[in-house]
Parts: structure tokens; C-alpha cells; sequence
């Protein structure tokens, strides 16, 4: 008979750690944290008191040296310089999601509160009868001291067992996945999830990126991945039948795609778009990642041709099919 998903996981010596996260979003109210072999911890959670309880009451803390990051995001590396400082872990997460971490924290308010009125702006959310958004409340991320870089096919030899670096696009600037072949387990961060489409949305200091086509494109690269392996997720339990998810998400973010070439037959602003993408009516308030996801979508469009865009008179972009 063959193992059970919890059975591989304590033959491979990898346990999960359900972390609180109070989020603006129901369906997402906790973070996984993975500890393999007792000493390296694949992401450490938001740094907030509940989550520094659930760590507190772990066993033998001090035997972690190193703490590897699937991405920069704060629910899941926000904890990082804790475990630095207080059990001198090393650090290790991609170059670009370091970068981008550095860049979050030094910020001043005034830049970041500019970029994110001028992104507002050009997606018609300040109009008169636009939703009005509600701006993200996850904080930043405080930097380690040092770190680690990883690097496409980096080779991980963690007391034992052996694992893969891969680099994924779209979620965040260079999320890393981490691959041990020889147990057939997959830590995901949230590249791939078991139930919910990972988000993809543009960045306030980069709103003309195409962030969505970087995830489709590492997405195809996935998709025939062995159905046995077992995944763990960022967020949800863990799965098996990986292509199957990966397979899910390109089939959403191309349903999303249909919906918004459809939306944009006649000019419409970013603001104009929420209702045939969203559950919210016209006007009614959103978070800030209705428009982020959004934009999105639409530079996805212009990227491939798909769409055009034009600045109105009022200082809107514009979109529209052809």
C-alpha cells in the first residue's frame, strides 16, 4: 500500500508549522512554515505575537541554522531577522527578492504613498464613482544583516537529504522553489497552490511590468511534473498531482484574460474593469490588489498585442481590444 502524504513527510523528516495571518482576504488566514530535519526552516511566518507564540512553543529552536526564503512577501519571511539574531541562522533567498526587500524597507512614506497615487491615477481610481481602493495592509519586511543568495538549479544538502533551487517569476520578483528528488516532495511557497489561484498583480514602482506573463510562462514549465510528487504550499495542506494545479492556475488566469479582452471592446479605464472581474458592484470599495491583479491583466494585454492603451485627457490610461 503505498505511504500516506503524512507518512512521506515523516520518513523525509519535514514537518509543517500552521502560522497564524490575519489577512484582509477570509480564505487566507494562515501561512505554512516547513522544518526539515530539524534544522533548516523554509519560511518563518508574519513578525506579529501570535506568530512569535506558535514559534515560541516549538522544541529545540536552537537547533535551526538556516532559514531559506520562497520569496520577500512579509507573511512569509517577516519573522527572518528574529531567527538571525537570536539562533545566528543563515539567511538564503534569491538575489531579486532580496533586492526588493531592501528596497520596501528603506522607502520613505512620502515616495511609496506617491507611486501608489500615481499608479491610482492612471487606473482611473480616483475619478469620481470609481471604487475606491483600500491600501495593503502587510507591513514590510525588516532585512537580515547577511544572506545567502540562491540560484537556478542550486544543490541543497540539508543532513541527508538533497534539494533543487528552482526560480519561478510572477508572484514576486524570484520566488524559489525547492526540489528533493529523491523523496518526491516539492516546497512551493506560492507559486503553485492546492486551492486558490496564486496572486499576480503589478508592483506600485513597476506598473508597466507583465508580471502575469512571467507566471504563465513558468507555469507551462511545470505543468507535466510527476503526479506522484507531494507538494507543500504556502498556504493550504499538502497535494499531490502537481500538474494538475499548475494546470488549474493557467486555466484561471486565461478564463481572467477572456473576461477582460471581453470587458475592453469599447475604452474603459483599469476602474471601469473591476466589476466584470470581481464580485463588487460599481463603485463599491476594494483593496488595493483588485487593481494591482487588474493592471495586470490589462499590461498582459497591451504586452501581446492583444490591447491597446492610451492616456485620456483626465490623466486615465484608457484600454481597449486590437
Amino acid at each position: 500500500m503505498p505511504l500516506t502524504i503524512d507518512q512521506r513527510l515523516d520518513a523525509a523528516r519535514v514537518r509543517r508549522i500552521v502560522l497564524p495571518m490575519r489577512s484582509d482576504m477570509p480564505a487566507l488566514q494562515h501561512v505554512n512554515a516547513w522544518r526539515v530535519a530539524g534544522t533548516a526552516v523554509f519560511d518563518t511566518g508574519k513578525d506579529d505575537a501570535e506568530t512569535r507564540a506558535v514559534w515560541d512553543d516549538q522544541p529545540d529552536l536552537g537547533r535551526i541554522t538556516d532559514v531559506f526564503c520562497t520569496h520577500g512577501h512579509p507573511d512569509h519571511m517577516g519573522l527572518v531577522h528574529h531567527f538571525e539574531t537570536a539562533f545566528a541562522a543563515r539567511v538564503h533567498l534569491a538575489p531579486e527578492e532580496m533586492a526588493s526587500v531592501v528596497d520596501a524597507a528603506r522607502q520613505e512614506q512620502d515616495q511609496a504613498t506617491r507611486w501608489r497615487q500615481t499608479f491610482l491615477r492612471d487606473m482611473g481610481a480616483l475619478q469620481i464613482g470609481a471604487s475606491v481602493p483600500i491600501p495593503f495592509s502587510g507591513g514590510s519586511t525588516i532585512p537580515p544583516f547577511a544572506y545567502r543568495p540562491l540560484a537556478e538549479d542550486q544543490v541543497l544538502s540539508l543532513d541527508g537529504s538533497t534539494w533543487r533551487v528552482a526560480l519561478g517569476r510572477g508572484h514576486s520578483q524570484r520566488p524559489a522553489l525547492f526540489l528533493e528528488d529523491r523523496l518526491g516532495i516539492l516546497i512551493t511557497g506560492d507559486q503553485i497552490l492546492p486551492e486558490m489561484t496564486p496572486y499576480v498583480g503589478v508592483a506600485f514602482d513597476t506598473p508597466d511590468a507583465d508580471p502575469l506573463g512571467e507566471m504563465m510562462a513558468f507555469l507551462l514549465s511545470w505543468a507535466d511534473l510527476d503526479h506522484t510528487i507531494v507538494a507543500l504550499p504556502g498556504h493550504g495542506a499538502p497535494f499531490t498531482d502537481v500538474g494538475r494545479r499548475v494546470r488549474a492556475h493557467l486555466n484561471s488566469y486565461q478564463r481572467r484574460l477572456a473576461r477582460t479582452i471581453c470587458a475592453v471592446a469599447a475604452p474603459v479605464t483599469c476602474a471601469d474593469l473591476l466589476p466584470s472581474l470581481f464580485h463588487v458592484s460599481a463603485g463599491q470599495p476594494v483593496l488595493d490588489f483588485h487593481y494591482t491583479m487588474a493592471a495586470a491583466l490589462l499590461n498582459h494585454l497591451v504586452a501581446t498585442g492583444a490591447a491597446q492603451r492610451w492616456r485620456g485627457t483626465d490623466g486615465a490610461f484608457r484600454y481597449q481590444a486590437g
